[in-house]
């Protein structure tokens, strides 16, 4: 609800109206922090859009896409060791001194010219890899492996997006309440004060009550001053973590409070650590690891096997000492086997063995740390959000009965039976309340958030 100013004018002294032009002002300042100045132009936002729009933006979420297109590269590269390979050449040369020799024959020595003045040649040649000792086929699935690991990845870095997004959203919504429960207790300081300056103009109270009510009133207001501030800063944090224009005006709509933070389905704490241990992307991450690791134990391996590829070539040739290519043609094709077997290569294959090894050992110790540590975020999670709800409703009820005391103290006081420092002190502990609600609330939000990172699942079930 937004709170409307109530005062008596007629009743009130020249200082007293001052103030109360004061307090508009105040109020129209903060109340522009709730509401921006062009509703009818600014950008909706929920909940739902700050998750959009925060995975569109963010450039770490983008690099790890990135990283997706790169493993779709090595797969294709990988994939390319069990195609023929196809390669091929042309090549001319020119004699510009043709070798003779000189022999003799009858009597006779004869010049002999060895080539021609042109040399023309073209060829093609094909390798296609027969068996690396498995090393191919292997690469082939490591490189797929790498692919899952590297979305599990851009997953796993979306959803420390998307909460940060929403603990963003949520600060500015908590802020936005803030400056909404101040404006309720200027509010009420400020029909104190009218109903405490009719009071003294028939002679019913003192001066002091007066001058002591418009000092609490006006204490109020550096504080609705500073809550403002802290909502226009807490806007634009969210603003710049979603890449809009800072100056754009939005308006913030939270989720209905009532309707959706009970607790009363909530799934036992070892459902959500299996739903984490087999969707967490983090966990997908380290256990594909752990697989590619292994893999590549067998590729350290395949050098200690004989390779076997199929080559064939195939030529064509031309010589003249004119510059044709009709003359002294050739052409030759040819097919074969190659084997070759490594025999000793100075003791590199068994050191490349032993860091694969190594490698997949620590990965199992990572993939073990990595469970271990999800567990506990789960765990801690599951906690924090089940304190959060009880300290929600424990603030609901405080806030009721601070009205009831309020209401009370405000009836005695009226009466002639209480004091005006009773009304002071009622309306303090009201303000505490509705301030201890507002970040209940948004501690809740915030757990149930963590609890769905943890997990990808909602908490929340009506």
């Amino acid at each position: 609800m937004i709170p409307h100013m109530k005062h008596n004018s007629s009743g009130s002294t020249p200082t007293a109206r001052s103030g109360a032009v004061c307090l508009a002002l105040v109020a129209a300042i903060a109340l522009s922090a709730v509401i921006p100045a062009n509703a009818q132009d600014a950008r909706v936002l929920t909940i739902d859009d700050v998750r959009r729009l925060a995975l569109e933006y963010n450039r770490d979420y983008l690099t790890a896409q990135q990283e997706v297109d790169r493993a779709d590269a090595r797969v294709v590269e990988a994939r390319a060791g069990a195609l023929p390979r196809i390669d091929g050449n042309a090549y001319y040369n020119r004699n510009f001194e043709v070798p003779t020799s000189f022999i003799e024959m009858n009597g006779e020595t004869m010049e002999l010219q060895f080539g021609f003045k042109n040399s023309f040649g073209a060829g093609v040649s094909l390798r296609q890899s027969i068996y690396q000792g498995g090393k191919v086929f292997t690469a082939l699935a490591i490189a797929k492996l790498y692919k899952e690991y590297s979305r599990a990845g851009a997953a796993e870095v979306g959803n420390d997006i998307v909460f940060n997004g929403e603990v963003l959203f949520y600060a500015a919504v908590f802020r936005q309440s803030q400056v909404a429960v101040l404006q309720k207790a200027i509010e009420a300081a400020e029909y104190n004060l009218s109903t405490i300056e009719k009071m003294r103009d028939q002679g019913m109270v003192s001066e002091f009550e007066v001058l002591r009510a418009r000092v609490e009133r006006n204490n109020l207001l550096p504080q609705l001053i500073a809550a403002e501030s802290e909502v226009e800063l807490a806007r634009k944090r969210l603003k710049s973590f979603l890449g809009l224009d800072l100056n754009a005006p939005v308006e913030l709509v939270e989720r209905p409070v009532d309707s959706d933070t009970s607790l009363a389905g909530l799934p036992p704490m070892e459902r959500y650590i299996d739903s984490a241990l087999q969707t967490r992307p983090a966990v997908q991450q380290a256990e594909l690891l752990t697989e590619i690791t292994r893999k590549a134990i067998r590729i350290a391996k395949a050098d200690y096997w004989p390779h076997l590829e199929a080559v064939s070539d195939w030529g064509w040739s031309s010589q003249s000492d004119d510059f044709t290519l009709k003359e002294n043609t050739s052409t030759s094709l040819t097919a074969g086997l190659v084997v070759s077997v490594p025999i000793f290569t100075g003791f590199e294959r068994q050191a490349a063995v032993s860091q694969a090894k190594v490698d997949f050992n620590q990965s199992r110790l990572a993939e073990s740390q990595t469970q271990d540590r999800v567990r506990l975020e789960v765990e801690e999670a599951y906690y924090q959000v089940q304190q959060a709800k009880k300290a929600l409703d424990i603030q609901g009820a405080t806030i009721a009965e601070a009205q009831e005391g309020l209401n009370i103290a405000n009836v005695r006081y009226e009466s002639g039976v209480g004091t005006l420092l009773e009304v002071l002190s009622a309306q303090v502990a009201l303000t505490d309340a509705r301030n201890a609600n507002a970040e209940a609330l948004f501690n809740f939000r915030v757990a149930e958030a963590r609890l769905k990172r943890a997990t990808t699942i909602q908490p929340s079930v009506e």
